[in-house]
Parts: C-alpha cells; structure tokens; sequence
C-alpha cells in the first residue's frame, strides 16, 4: 500500500510540473496564467477529499487538490483501505514445548492486534491432563499423562473480537538422563577397553554420540551405547557425550566424561621364550651356518609397552648369567641396529655354546647374547633379555 502511495504522489508531481511548464498559456509579460488553476496558480495533483494509505497514516487529498494532508493513526492501529483502523486480533504463538511427565511444564500464549487486555481460554480439545491456560494465556501445570493432546486455544480482546489457533502437546514418559559415572576409569595403552554407557527414562533405542573434546586414538563412541576400542595414545582425555532417543520430536541428554589412558609396563618378547634364572630367554630364527659360505641373516627384536619409537643396543651379560654361558656376544658379522633388526651373514662357529635351560630340560644351542630396549619416554623405561641366535650346523 505504503509502495502505491508514493507512486501516485510521484507521478502527480511530475503531471503537476509538466503542466505548470508545458500547458499554461503565455501572458503579454511573457509570464504563465493562472486560468484553470486556483488562485495560487497551482494545478491540482490528486481529487479532492481522495484518500491513501501511509504506514501509519492516512493521507487525505485537500479541498483544492494541491496538495496531501496527513492525518497520523492512533497507536495500535494502522492505516487500511483509506481510513485508520485497529489491527486485526490475531495469535501470534505458533508451537508449545512438549512436556515430561511429572516434571514442571510453564509455557505462555502470545496475540497482537485487537484491544488489549486480552482474555484466553481453551475452545475445544483437551490439555494434558494435570496443565491449564489461565486467563493471561499461561499454559502451566504437571503433567500426570503421557501422550499426544490437541487443543484449540481461543482469545478474546477488550471489544469482544475473538480469534483462535490449535495446539498440540506431547508429554513424554520420564525424562531421558544419562546415569554413567563421569569417570570411566584408567585402561593400558594398546589394550582393548569397552566401557558401556547407560541411561534411563525418555523412549528406547537410544542414539549416543561425541559433541565436543577428543578421544585417543583407536577408540570411538559407538551409537548403540559404549566407548569402545584400543587406545593408542596415553594421556588423560576428556570429552562430552549426547544420548538422544527415539520421541519426536526427541528427547536428549548430555555428560562431561573423562579416563586415563597409561603406558604398559616396557617389555621384551618374542615368538618363543625360556626363563633362565630370574631372566628371559628369547629364542630367535634359526641361523644355518654352512662352512665357507657366508648365508645371510635377518632377525627382528620385539618389545611392548612403553612409548614408541624404541631403541636396542647390545649389553655386557649380566652377573649370574656368565656362570651358565662362558661365552657370549652378537657374532662379528653380524649387526643390531638401533631398530632392534639384526643383520649380516656367519661362517665361523667357534662361539657357539650348548645352555641347558635349568627346569626345563631342553638344551639350547647357538649365540647367546644380552640386549636391552629403552623407549621414548623421559626418563627412558628400559627392559632388557637375554636372546639366543639358534645354530644348525650344515656339511
């Protein structure tokens, strides 16, 4: 409306300008003559008495027709077909928050236009049990009742006028709540772990997922209900989980948790181990030693635990073992490398020894010698075992 107004105001002033110019018969002076006009010598712009529509006025054409009179609507009211009127009543809430059983439900009803003061009250349908709506428009109540409730809710100004607008409420059951501790606990670095997460009320099955810190690595928040994998970083970590259920719309809940996540102890191992005294034996892959031929070798020490990378040195033989192993040491052609991988080719035999593994009644024959691992920590953990490079002699 506001839009054609001023188009019309617009294209009369440019009618009343291009007349003024254009159509005016001269005068001997060289002048313009006022015949057609009013005594001002203006020519009419609009009908007289016509009116228009402004944003919150009425604009009214005036007796001579030269001109727009405004006259200003009252508040509340606006400016429709021509004359100031009332806005119409209408309900401006559009959606009620769905309700818990049991749990306090306090939620207020909205209108514009008409003549305040306003009264409210329900036209048909039914609440939920145990809920109202009071003259003010307030919904309030504790629901005693789950289920879907429509309801029409009708309201009436100062001047009679009424207008109306249907609502629904759903009460779910009890309301959805996680009940898992906060603390999960603490689980070794490299080592299943699978903790369930609980909760109880809203309508099963449940969704749970990560809305905010970090996990370590290997493990995740699975949807049907557990942290769950193999932590491949220590640390403390600390996230929070949502749950949501199956209502619609649904319910959901959130938690702040927490675990630790702590190295295993350092340790070496091996496919196949002996214990000699308070020391592990580790049995390496075989080596064939062929007099005069130089056969190549290849063996990989392993560890667990600790922080990655390791690092291997050979070491001299600890007090005790000597006693049992006259000899000892990685052959001269062979090599261990800070990896833990041994390497090169043998020919000579002369430092091969027989140990009888005391307890267990085998003999091991071959290279013994010690080595230790020290990982990345600081301060290093270190581990360290005694390792045999078993020996068949060929030809």
């Amino acid at each position: 409306m506001l839009e054609r107004t001023r188009d019309l105001l617009v294209a009369a002033a440019l009618a009343s300008v291009a007349c003024t110019a254009n159509d005016a018969p001269a005068t001997a002076g060289g002048g313009t003559s006022s015949s057609g006009g009013d005594e001002t010598g203006l020519a009419p712009i609009c009908v007289a008495g016509e009116r228009l529509c402004g944003e919150a006025e009425v604009l009214v054409c005036a007796d001579d027709g030269t001109e727009w009179l405004t006259e200003p609507c009252a508040d509340g009211q606006l400016c429709l077909d021509g004359m100031c009127q009332a806005e119409a009543l209408m309900v401006t809430t559009e959606v009620l928050e769905p309700g818990a059983l049991s749990f306090d439900y306090d939620q207020t009803l909205a209108a514009t236009g008409g003549a305040p003061p306003y009264a409210w009250s329900v036209g048909s349908g039914q609440v939920p049990p145990g809920l109202s709506v009071d003259a003010t428009g307030a919904v309030t109540g504790v629901p005693t009742a789950t289920g879907d409730y429509v309801f029409e809710a009708q309201v009436e100004d100062a001047e009679g006028t009424t207008a109306s607008r249907d609502f629904s409420i759903t009460v779910h059951s009890e309301p959805l709540t996680i009940i898992t501790l906060p603390e999960l606990g603490a689980f070794d670095e490299g080592m299943p772990m699978n903790v369930p997460l609980l909760a109880l009320g809203g309508t099963e099955p449940y969704g749970w997922f990560l809305v905010d810190g970090a996990l370590p690595d290997g493990v995740i928040v699975d949807a049907a209900g557990a942290v769950t994998g193999m932590p491949l970083q220590p640390g403390p970590f600390d996230f929070r989980i949502r749950v949501v259920d199956a209502q619609r719309p649904p319910g959901w809940d959130e938690q702040d948790f927490s675990f630790q996540v702590d190295l295993r102890p350092l340790t070496v191992v091996g496919t196949q181990e002996y214990d000699l005294l308070a020391f592990k034996v580790v049995v390496l892959p075989l080596l064939a030693v062929i007099p005069g031929i130089a056969v190549p070798y290849v063996a990989q020490l392993e560890a667990d635990g600790g922080l990655t990378p390791y690092s291997w040195s050979e070491e001299p033989m600890p007090a005790g073992l000597d006693v049992f192993i006259p000899q000892s040491g990685i052959p001269a052609d062979l090599v261990l490398d800070s990896s833990g991988e041994i390497t090169g080719s043998v020919t000579n035999t002369d430092e091969v020894v027989t140990v009888p593994l005391i307890g267990v009644g085998i003999d091991l024959t071959g290279f013994f010698f010690y080595a230790e691992v020290s990982d990345s920590q600081d301060p290093a953990a270190r581990a360290g075992a005694l390792f045999v490079i078993p020996t068949v002699p060929v030809g």
